[in-house]
């Protein structure tokens, strides 16, 4: 197993991103209301397409539907640096709002905007373009000591390790509140995706290749198995319809915060809208006349990011959920993609898969002058004192049979 730092690469080695002609100093600018969120729409996805570390979990498709369906009582408090022309040269995409977590959801946070919550984001980041973040950054973060007297906290999730801009939300944030640092550090294992299948296959032993084939001859010969996408035999209505059933089977009701009634809404919508521009993708197996798996990501610079997984238990015997992902990185490797992200969470069958790590950053800072976030402080800090129980119990669905059984404890 290999761990490096994935950096970003343009899709070809000539390629450049030039930044937008600056028209004299640029000054901050807080967004806190919905017209002026909706009048950054034009600009928003050409600076998203300029930054070091862009994901699909930044797009303004994403963070507008998101708005739309998941906000419930969030306030928006976006960053903007304008030059003297209104044109935005660097987002950051903000809000204040109270987490669903019964222990913090009496605290006024800062966080990124779909920063928690259903439908929450999983690679977020200040908007910055690359190249830019040593003279932008730091005069972008003053945003954190203006909003300081509105929040009780500061939780930024799933900031990538790997990000420019990392360390200077470190700084600000150890500059302006107190008890700053890294809360959680999430991996993210992620395939290098080689010119081939069989070149991919021929990483791993002969056991493992040799089961995944027999496995797959039995979907096709015995099952009548066809390997197909949303789109192509069914509609996209359809095969949600069919994925949010093979999803809730893989999963405990309770357990996915996926088939939330706001967060289906958001990913119906989503989904409408990239499926068919080949920027979501949905690879499906059918056997014996009907859908058994189906598998849900993202499309990003070269990158696939694998969002959710659904199969049929009863047909455990020949690993549906290993089937479909095996389909998904021959579609992958087909277009020409270079990487396939698994996304946070560390479960064993992603290390079986992956041959690469990176890591996400959960940041937390406290407001010095709020008695809620000491009073939370001092309650944790009592807690984490406290006897704790001989052993913690994670109730996770038995997919022992097709090796997803936890290799750790997911992140408090």
């Amino acid at each position: 197993m290999i761990t490096t730092r994935l950096s970003a690469r343009p899709r070809s080695a000539t390629a450049k991103v030039f930044p937008a002609p600056r028209r004299g100093a640029l000054s901050l600018d807080i967004v806190r209301d919905v017209a002026g969120f909706q009048a950054l729409q034009p600009f928003w996805d050409a600076l998203v397409d300029q930054m070091s570390t862009r994901s699909p979990f930044l797009r303004w498709d994403w963070v507008s539907l998101w708005w739309e369906e998941c906000r419930k009582e969030a306030k928006l408090v976006i960053a903007v640096m304008r030059d003297a022309e209104g044109v935005p040269h660097a987002i950051a995409p903000l809000m204040l709002a109270s987490e669903p977590d019964p222990a913090r959801k009496h605290l006024v946070t800062l966080t990124f905007l779909a920063g928690f919550g259903d439908a929450h984001g999983e690679r977020l980041d200040l908007i910055v373009p690359a190249g830019q973040e040593k003279e932008l950054t730091p005069q972008l973060c003053r945003v954190f000591k203006l909003l300081r007297h509105e929040c009780d906290n500061v939780r930024l999730n799933h900031l990538p390790e790997e990000s420019p801009n990392t360390p200077y939300l470190l700084a600000v944030l150890q500059e302006s509140f107190s008890r700053a640092g890294v809360l959680n550090r999430q991996v993210c294992r992620f395939i290098h995706l080689p010119a081939s299948w069989e070149d991919y296959e021929a990483r791993h032993n002969s056991k493992w290749r040799n089961v995944l084939r027999r496995r797959r001859r039995a979907f096709t010969g015995e099952h009548a198995g066809i390997a197909t996408q949303a789109g192509e035999r069914m509609t996209i209505d359809e095969a949600l319809k069919e994925f949010r059933v093979l999803h809730a089977m893989q999963w405990p009701s309770g357990v996915s915060s996926f088939t939330t009634d706001a967060s289906w809404r958001f990913h119906q919508r989503l989904a409408a809208k990239w499926l068919p521009q080949k920027r979501a993708w949905m690879p499906l197996l059918e056997a014996d006349g009907k859908v058994i798996a189906a598998l849900y990501g993202f499309v990003e610079r070269e990158q696939f990011f694998q969002f959710q997984t659904g199969w049929e238990r009863p047909l455990a015997k020949i690993s549906p959920g290993k089937l479909v992902i095996r389909w998904a990185i021959d579609c992958c490797i087909q277009r020409g993609l270079r990487v396939y992200d698994m996304l946070p969470s560390d479960y064993e069958y992603k290390r079986q898969w992956c041959d690469g790590a990176r890591w996400l950053l959960d940041l937390e800072a406290f407001n010095p002058a709020s008695w809620r976030a000491t009073a939370f402080h001092a309650l944790r800090a009592a807690r984490r004192w406290l006897p704790r129980l001989a052993s913690a119990t994670v109730n996770l669905p038995n997919d022992l049979q097709d090796g997803h059984k936890p290799a750790l404890r997911p992140a408090v």
